[in-house]
């Protein structure tokens, strides 16, 4: 904030009666003012000066005073009137006027059972203490002439035990330990266990009360209700660590530091969690290109030892929060810009995508190996806190309503409780597993800002971000709030106890005698428990019959699309309940609109519209590039010739242009094949088996429907002519089916997809379902068309044979192109290409096979070569 902004607000209050002129101010110090201090005080509240300058100027000098009405912003400069305080709107530069220490908050008395609140005080008293003849409230809530007003009604009401009487009314109420039934005056035993808070932990009821106890590794205090851990080893006492930026601080419990790690070069923390039985803790540490693992030894006494990294194959750079599963060494990452879950095993080298649908904008996570439970929250299109295996199985729902923005997550792994904080609506809330019970620990200005929490014992300890407080606040009353600590920029928080992460003798992902989790080929998750597990394989690989060993596909065989808001490109198994995962996405995209692959070298190839390129990445994550990045005004359309080893692609920018490059030093070798005559170009299919590509043309006058098109030429732009008109404006996706030598399209505007025989016979609409609402990729396999939704997100599938259409998977919009990534699409050389030579081979040279004769004949192309019904040219 600087004074420019302070300005404002007071230009803006002296319009009105809010404040007066000199309301806010700069405070100039005692002594003799020479010129330059008042010219420089004056540039400061016109707001040609940060107040930054000001504050540092006056940092050293002694501390100022205001006038009467006036309030000392804390950074001993700038005064504002006291009516601006605690408004709910910071005046001061250093935002004092609205700190907890400046506005210390109202907290609501919360009574025990049979117990009721005086007015104007945080005092509580006893249904029995109400017309007792003894002031009790101070100010005499508890007696007055209604005590004798209400008498008789109270008689009427015949309660069985007694009858209290308030101010404007009365009602029964049973000795402690029973509650009113239904008829409002009998008694009946009360479940005092399922209270939240009767105890800390375990909670047995009994006829008329109740019985608190503790689990393994806890002893029941004073009170016998509350559990403390016990410190074992004794030598290890609870620590607090906490990631502040760029180091990591621990503390003991009561506030007093023990060790720091700094952190090096300026990288930033942001999350951080550990493996107690191992001494180990790692964090996640940002840098302008990506985010890094790190992890590190922790002595008993403190110190920290031996730092090394943890290489994470796949794209770890928007990463900010994870979870580690202490039984089997799994990392749970969130990436809240490709919105998804995903898990690596220990050494990063095997990561599986647990969770990327309907998930829009992903934040904390925290996991209960013991129960095989993930908890994550999200507040995209539906603020939420979500709950599933640890395999990502079984994903439902606990908290869906009177949310906004649910971020911090920590568990409560003894009782089962979730507990969470909402950063818009300022409350601290907990739900049991099964997302019931839920409660508001704590609403206010107290909790303005969390940005993480852990629990321990009766605690929970939180980083505050607004007022650089390390807090703790009594997860059972909610009004025990504490500040513990003074820390500027603290964001993740930890309880380092052995307690905090409890062991079982065994668990379903032990190492085998043959070295494997769990017996699994490559990465083995719990599932619904520690008893239970799940095998998945990496990238690439399937999983085989028995559920543990992993194999190459003989044929690979998925779809992959392109999607907006994040620019990413995924792939899934035409199989929607298989979990195999067939390509690394393609991340930190814009638009990606159009797609191909090259199934000899692995390659996507993608068309980033936005950004003006095109690009390439294997579908094992490697040799990312961009190929074309100049004059590439606006690419909607990308096809790959796997025989020429070229990429053709549409430019609907100023020119309108049909373009075509090899594989390989693309920017050397781009030629511009067709230019003009067209109004929006953009699909592109090629046929290099029979030396044919095909292009749409968008025609945006609605009026006229004859003038969208699909026209064709040979692969070097020659022999150009119209191959589908009429009854066309917008038509999208393009694919071919080789087979039957059939195109088919989709068209965005009249919503249904078409085809024709490629000797232009036989045109017919093949579907016009309500699903098509704006297709816009377009994909042909076998017996099915796959397409997807530009507006809803969603990808169809459709049996050409049935005429039924299945929804595969549905994620936040926009979509884009799509292909199936089919290898058998791109052999047609072997069986059907017949070359044209321009030379006549001899006996010899006939005996060589034809797709070697190719081969050479290719290696002879100076730039690049051009299939063509007649001949291969360059």
């Amino acid at each position: 904030m600087t004074l420019l902004d302070s300005g404002l607000r007071a230009a803006a209050a002296a319009a009105g009666p809010r404040v007066p002129p000199s309301s806010l101010r700069l405070r100039l110090p005692p002594r003799a003012t020479t010129m330059s201090e008042f010219l420089l005080a004056l540039l400061t509240l016109s707001g040609l000066l940060p107040v930054a300058k000001v504050l540092t100027m006056g940092a050293d000098r002694d501390q100022q005073s205001c006038d009467p009405g006036e309030f000392l912003c804390h950074d001993h400069v700038t005064c504002v009137s006291q009516s601006w305080l605690c408004d709910g709107d910071p005046d001061c530069p250093d935002d004092s006027d609205e700190s907890l220490d400046t506005c210390p908050e109202e907290v609501e008395t919360k009574c025990p059972w049979n117990h009721i609140a005086c007015l104007g005080a945080n005092k509580c008293i006893h249904l029995s203490q109400l017309c007792n003849g003894v002031l009790d409230c101070l100010d005499g809530y508890d007696e007055g002439v209604h005590c004798r007003e209400l008498l008789p009604n109270c008689q009427q009401l015949n309660c069985q035990h007694k009858c209290a009487m308030v101010r404007n009314s009365t009602m029964c109420y049973c000795e402690d330990g029973f509650e009113i039934k239904e008829d409002g005056r009998s008694c009946k035993d009360q479940d005092e266990c399922a209270i939240y808070g009767t105890c800390s932990q375990s909670c047995v009821n009994t006829y008329g009360s109740y019985a608190c106890s503790c689990v393994e590794g806890y002893i029941m205090q004073p009170d016998n209700r509350s559990c403390k851990a016990k410190n074992e080893p004794t030598d290890k006492p609870p620590l607090l660590l906490i990631a502040n930026s760029e180091t990591i601080e621990i503390f003991y419990l009561n506030g007093s530091k023990m060790a720091t790690l700094s952190s090096v070069n300026g990288n930033e923390i942001h999350t951080l969690d550990f493996i107690y039985n191992e001494d180990m803790i790692c964090w996640i540490e940002s840098r302008e290109s990506s985010n890094r693992l790190k992890c590190i030894q922790i002595t008993k006494t403190g110190r920290l030892t031996d730092e090394w990294t943890i290489s994470i194959l796949q794209s770890f750079h928007n990463v900010q929060q994870m979870a580690i599963d202490w039984l089997t060494r799994n990392l749970y990452f969130v990436d809240h810009v490709s919105d998804r879950i995903f898990v690596c095993d220990y050494n990063g080298s095997v990561c599986v995508t647990l969770i990327d649908l309907e998930l829009h904008n992903p934040k904390a996570i925290a996991v209960d190996p013991i129960a095989g439970k993930l908890f994550f929250t999200d507040y995209g299109n539906v603020a939420k806190v979500e709950r599933c295996d640890m395999d990502g199985m079984n994903r439902t729902r606990i908290i869906d309503s009177k949310t906004e923005q649910p971020a911090a997550l920590a568990l409560d792994l003894v009782n089962k409780w979730v507990y969470w904080v909402d950063l818009y609506l300022d409350y601290v809330e907990v739900v049991d597993y099964q997302g019931k019970n839920r409660h508001t620990i704590i609403q206010g200005r107290q909790v303005k800002h969390l940005y993480g929490i852990t629990v321990f014992e009766d605690y929970l300890y939180a980083t505050d971000a607004d007022n650089f407080n390390i807090v703790r606040i009594n997860r059972f009353n909610g009004s025990d709030i504490h500040s513990l600590i003074k820390m500027e920029n603290a964001r993740a928080i930890r309880i380092y106890q052995k307690r905090i992460q409890p062991t079982v003798r065994s668990h379903a992902c032990e190492v085998d005698p043959y070295g494997m989790p769990g017996g699994c080929s490559h990465i083995c998750l719990l599932s619904s428990s520690y008893k239970t597990r799940t095998c998945r394989c990496r990238t690439g690989f399937n999983l085989g019959s028995d559920g543990r060993s992993c194999k190459r596909p003989k044929n690979e065989l998925f779809l992959f699309y392109g999607k907006g808001r994040p620019g990413i490109v995924r792939g899934m198994d035409l199989n929607t309940k298989i979990a195999d995962e067939y390509m690394i996405p393609i991340e930190n995209l814009v638009n990606p609109r159009a797609l191909d692959f090259h199934a000899e070298t692995s390659y996507i190839y993608f068309a980033d519209t936005t950004s003006f390129l095109i690009g390439r990445q294997k579908i094992d994550g490697t040799e990312r590039e961009t190929i074309l990045k100049d004059d590439l005004d606006n690419v909607e359309g990308i096809a790959v010739d796997w025989i020429g080893n070229n990429l053709y692609w549409t430019n609907d920018g100023h020119r309108k242009t049909i373009n075509v490059a090899r594989l390989e030093k693309a920017s050397q070798s781009r030629k511009t094949l067709l230019e003009g005559e067209m109004s929006h170009p953009r699909g592109i299919v090629v046929d290099p088996v029979s030396g044919w590509m095909y292009w749409t043309d968008w025609e945006e006058d609605e009026i006229d429907d004859s003038v969208g098109r699909i026209e064709k030429a040979w692969m070097d732009g020659f022999n150009r002519q119209i191959f589908v008109t009429s009854k066309m404006l917008w038509p999208n996706g393009l694919t071919l089916d080789f087979h039957t030598h059939t195109l088919y399209w989709c068209d965005a505007y009249y919503d249904h997809i078409e085809k024709v025989f490629l000797n232009g016979t036989h045109r017919k609409i093949v579907y016009s379902g309500k699903e098509l609402n704006h297709p816009f990729g377009l994909s042909h396999h076998g017996n099915y068309v796959f397409w997807t939704d530009y507006m809803n997100g969603s990808i169809f599938q459709l049996d050409l044979i049935t005429n039924e259409v299945t929804l595969l998977r549905r994620e936040r919009p926009p979509l884009f192109g799509l292909q199936i990534y089919d290898p058998r699409k791109q052999q047609g050389i072997k069986n059907h290409v017949k070359l044209h030579l321009s030379f006549t081979y001899n006996s010899t040279s006939q005996r060589l096979h034809k797709d070697f004769i190719l081969a050479v004949l290719l290696k002879f192309c100076d730039k690049r070569c051009l299939v063509t019904p007649k001949s291969i040219k360059s």
